[in-house]
């Protein structure tokens, strides 16, 4: 690994993390809602300093956010500057923006001018019949704004008070969530303290009334998309990416990833320029900042559709790039692209993390002793790796972030909870795995890019033992019941299923060196090598892992077709669903938002128009590494149907 580990060495050595974080603080300085004012002002910031970095091409894309424009099943933005809000009661200021960020949901409905006085009813009291119309509303009740925002908004209220946070472990005093509205629905919403929503709910009891005011700036913004190139020897790319999305200050999330492609602009731009690795034709590098999905997506859609940009070959994204570890609870993640596309970059990536320069050695020097970690895990596609990996890009994908953090999506999102050297480690990463695929394989690197995928394949192959396997009970799924069986890839009933998932993953990953210029004879060789280690491995695997069950499906053995355009989209789906089937959802989500995000997203991808159900229903299980039960499946396989997204199932 002596070309690889110079490749990382270069990159961590002359990135300036210093410069970097002072481009977190300037981008948090700005509510970069997806099209509004300030997110144009933020791309014009990064926009000059990409070409300050030395980056070429470097263009401020323009696209409309009217709420109407589709881009495949996503819609675009609405246009929305919020400038000024407030809710007073009893004599207290609940809410005071913008000096108070997070405060104001996204897509809130102007009231005033001046304001206006309204009456208080708790959540709970509308449930048993008291009247919203003309009220502020205090959700006392744990429901999410989803669940509400619609009924109450046809029912007349004119503002929600919410805590999204609730009983959020290492909360702090004072920090309050993200919220956000369905665009036009005509309210107004403001996210309080847990303290805050009780005095307001006391007030409500009370027969009190408030004050509350939205003010917007009535001028039209458009979505901005920012890109820049280091230029190649061949008309392929590789591409960054970072969401230059979310309120202020949303500082690891994600002004630190909109600043780590800065900083690594202007390392390979500069020091390294003309010293990427390779002896063959080097591909560009494009750099990518946009609001987080439907920035991507108009990209894929606009200029890789048309022509008029590359499709990427390779693409990481940088998400949450530089929390302190200690204080937001989370290591670097490393997020895996989804097994049916064929990869070398977790094998890549995870070497580069490897790879880097240690802190600290253990007593006698032989091995390093960071106090940091990270951790590979499974796609999950919660950021725009998702959009690349699916069609039409299909790209060969990886995701760098952090998680857990106990500041994410909330105002203590502060540029203090930055680490300087984790956001140097984490553009590092990025940076040399961009340097290593675009290089072309020749020599030494050629060696390295090998070696490290079929190490890497072997190990995930020989992780099927049963001494290498996560007990049962670490995904076992947050639901209150679980009916009809339950599909768990790391049950000893599908040990023999979760061999040949794995071994097709590994295989797969081997071939992917034919993309970056190793050789047929090679890759032949090496594939072949670990075809042994799936044999060698199922010979002791437990008896009774001879095939697990595959449920029992209500659907048949018919074939899920494709019938959505485009990269999957949950959003899309539940806007094209029934009422029943969107509140499902909803329900869903909110009881185990990212397990069963990462489950739904594994289903729409399972379907290919060769697996039934409960073929689908296993890939979605051995792919994201997390218990499904079948109700669960079935349910959202009649949920694509029903929203004509799937072929079987009837309309609502």
């Amino acid at each position: 690994m002596r070309r690889l580990r110079e490749v990382v060495a270069a990159v961590y050595d002359t990135f300036d993390s210093g410069l970097a974080l002072k481009d977190v603080h300037e981008i948090c300085t700005h509510d970069r809602y997806q099209a509004s004012a300030g997110i144009a002002r933020a791309a014009e910031y990064v926009a000059g300093h990409a070409v300050a970095a030395g980056l070429s091409d470097v263009e401020v894309l323009t696209f409309p956010a009217d709420g109407a424009r589709r881009w495949w099943t996503f819609r675009a933005p609405t246009s929305w500057t919020p400038v000024r809000a407030r809710l007073e009661a009893g004599g207290d200021v609940a809410v005071r923006y913008p000096e108070q960020p997070y405060t104001l949901a996204a897509y809130s409905a102007p009231i005033g001018p001046g304001g206006r006085a309204v009456a208080v009813v708790r959540m709970s009291a509308v449930r048993l019949g008291a009247e919203p119309r003309g009220a502020l509303v205090v959700v006392d009740d744990g429901t999410a704004l989803g669940a509400v925002a619609g009924p109450l908004a046809v029912a007349g209220a004119v503002a929600v008070a919410i805590d999204p946070l609730g009983r959020s472990p290492g909360r702090g005093r004072g920090q309050v969530g993200r919220i956000e509205l369905p665009a036009g629905c005509g309210l107004a919403a403001f996210s309080v303290t847990a303290w805050q929503l009780e005095r307001l709910a006391a007030g409500a009891d009370a027969g009190a009334s408030a004050r509350v005011e939205v003010t917007l700036d009535p001028g039209a913004a458009a979505m901005p998309v920012v890109t820049a190139r280091l230029p190649g020897d061949s008309d392929a790319e590789v591409l960054l990416s970072a969401h230059l999305c979310h309120p202020r200050p949303s500082a690891n999330d994600n002004a630190s990833g909109v600043a780590a492609l800065l900083g690594i602009g202007r390392v390979l731009a500069g020091p390294l320029a003309g010293h990427l690795p390779g002896g063959g034709a080097r591909q560009a590098i494009r750099f990518l900042w946009g609001p987080e999905f439907t920035g991507m997506v108009a990209y894929l859609h606009e200029l890789v559709g048309t022509g008029k940009a590359a499709r990427p070959a390779f693409a990481i994204n940088v998400d949450m790039a530089g929390e302190d570890v200690g204080r937001c609870g989370g290591p670097l993640v490393i997020e895996r692209g989804p097994d049916d596309v064929p990869s070398l970059l977790p094998a890549l990536t995870a070497r580069c993390a490897e790879l880097l320069p240690p802190a600290a050695r253990s007593y006698s020097g032989a091995v390093g002793c960071d106090p940091w970690t990270w951790r590979l895990t499974p796609f999950a596609g919660g950021s725009d790796h998702a959009l690349l990996a699916d069609s039409p890009a299909g790209c060969q994908v990886a995701g760098l972030g952090h998680w857990p953090d106990r500041a994410n999506h909330s105002s203590a999102d502060t540029p203090e909870l930055v680490d300087e050297t984790e956001l140097r480690r984490t553009a590092a990463i990025a940076g040399a795995a961009a340097a290593a695929v675009s290089g072309g394989a020749s020599g030494r690197l050629a060696d390295d890019l090998e070696e490290l995928t079929v190490s890497w394949a072997a190990r995930h192959v020989l992780a099927c033992l049963p001494g290498s396997r996560q007990a049962p009970a670490v995904t076992r799924p947050k639901m209150a019941e679980v009916k009809g069986g339950l599909l768990d890839p790391h049950s000893t009933a599908a040990a023999a299923r979760w061999l040949g998932h794995r071994g097709s993953v590994a295989s797969a990953a081997v071939g992917a060196l034919s993309s970056v210029g190793v050789g047929e004879a090679r890759v032949r060789e090496a594939r072949a090598w670990i075809e042994s280690i799936i044999a060698a491995t199922a010979l002791r695997l437990p008896a009774a892992g001879a095939q697990a069950s595959a449920g029992t499906f209500e659907g048949g053995t018919r074939p899920l077709t494709r019938n959505w355009t485009g990269p999957a989209n949950l959003r899309g789906l539940a806007e094209d669903a029934c009422a029943e089937d969107k509140r499902w959802l909803d329900e869903a989500l909110a009881v185990d938002r990212g397990g069963n995000y990462a489950r739904a997203l594994a289903l729409m991808r399972g379907v290919n128009g060769e697996r039934d159900q409960a073929e689908v229903a296993w890939w979605a299980a051995l792919s994201s590494e997390l218990a499904i039960p079948v109700a669960f499946a079935e349910r959202f396989a009649a949920m694509l149907g029903r929203a004509g997204w799937a072929g079987q199932g009837e309309r609502c």
